[in-house]
């Protein structure tokens, strides 16, 4: 039996931030990083707001969200007591959101939730549709998977002239995430009819419309698609679940600080590859190939998604996305990576995402794949 529930109200399109002009009287917390306030882009919501509201501002978030920085933002949650508070920027704001409020009620900060609206800036985590955020903690070097309905937005505001201004590389790393969250939610465990069809419509934007974006930043009918694509695979992912990509991706982030779409992107052919052991899966996976027109139906399963993989790869190569560990610019070095691997094969065992894989992940299957990423 299939239980569906989407829990967010989604107001999208050009204007859609005009809704903010609703509330007046208010104490609204607007969370978001130091790059948005700075280059004016805050104004953006800022001039939304009706004279009549209180607001604080904490621009300190920071790329893959630490603990402190959470505790930071339940700092500011005690202090003004906001009525609204508002997650700005990409997944990182918003996850930073989420995080305060699921801690602030689990140890009784505040009583009731504040309404939460978030207003996503990039096109991929798609964190404006779920119950899941993903912090850091820097102690231990790996990413700590929150999931419960309390994390859930009220409402997300999609307006995609605020995605004209991100650069080439992010919004190839942002699309990838957003790809991935299509790619394996459509091959979890609890993917139904309904996500199937979310997933396969996803993929197909994405596949039209991030080269475009990537290539024309300023494309304003490609960024409201990419937009879309992205809140569309946060639904399904949120109902479907994810994998094994997304379970190496944060050992990745957590151990490396290397981008969370940039590991997907490197992990997301191998993933692929190594669920097709499972039948099911391999169906699957063909039958997006043979839908989309990836590949003919004449060809056999197994030739369909080494077609869906070739194109995922042709897509990086085009983009300059890095295919492996070794060609990032970041210092790597083999004998440093291999020393990590058993860690971050243990940490990726018990990842929150590695639950709704379609196979079972065994710690040396881990070890083996975090090598071939190398």
């Amino acid at each position: 039996m299939d239980r569906f529930q989407i829990m967010t109200k989604v107001v999208s399109g050009i204007g859609a931030l005009q809704v903010l002009q609703e509330y007046k009287k208010e104490r609204i917390l607007i969370i978001c990083d130091t790059f948005l306030r700075q280059s004016g882009i805050l104004e953006s919501v800022l001039c939304e707001l009706h004279d009549s509201n209180r607001f604080s501002i904490y621009d300190g978030v920071k790329p893959d969200p630490s603990v402190e920085i959470v505790a930071q933002v339940i700092t500011h949650i005690i202090t003004l007591k906001p009525t609204k508070i508002i997650g700005f920027g990409g997944g990182s704001s918003i996850d930073t959101v989420k995080a305060a409020i699921y801690f602030s009620l689990q140890q009784n900060v505040i009583e009731d939730k504040p309404e939460f609206i978030a207003i996503p800036t990039t096109s991929g985590t798609g964190s404006e549709m779920t119950s899941f955020a993903v912090i850091s903690d820097v102690k231990e070097k790996k990413k700590i998977a929150l999931i419960h309905d309390s994390m859930y937005a009220d409402m997300a505001l999609l307006d995609p002239k605020l995605t004209l201004s991100v650069p080439p590389l992010i919004t190839a790393h942002t699309g990838f995430d957003a790809l991935t969250h299509a790619l394996e939610s459509y091959v979890a465990k609890k993917a139904s009819f309904f996500t199937d069809g979310i997933d396969v419509k996803v993929v197909s934007l994405i596949l039209e419309n991030l080269i475009l974006c990537y290539k024309n930043g300023k494309n304003l009918k490609a960024r409201e698609a990419m937009s879309t694509a992205a809140n569309m695979a946060g639904i399904a992912f949120n109902l479907a679940g994810l994998g094994v990509i997304h379970s190496i991706a944060h050992q990745l982030g957590g151990m490396f600080h290397i981008p969370h779409g940039l590991a997907c992107a490197i992990a997301l052919p191998i993933g692929i590859q190594f669920n097709c052991r499972q039948q099911e899966t391999l169906n699957k996976y063909a039958e997006m190939s043979y839908q989309l027109g990836i590949a003919p139906r004449t060809v056999s399963l197994k030739h369909a998604v080494d077609l869906l993989c070739t194109l995922i790869k042709a897509l990086r190569k085009e983009m300059e996305i890095e295919s492996c560990i070794r060609e990032l610019d970041l210092n790597i070095e083999r004998n440093m990576y291999d020393e990590m691997i058993s860690i971050m094969a243990k940490n990726a065992s018990q990842d929150g995402c590695l639950t709704e894989n379609p196979v079972s992940v065994s710690i040396p299957e881990f070890l083996e794949l975090f090598k071939k990423l190398y």
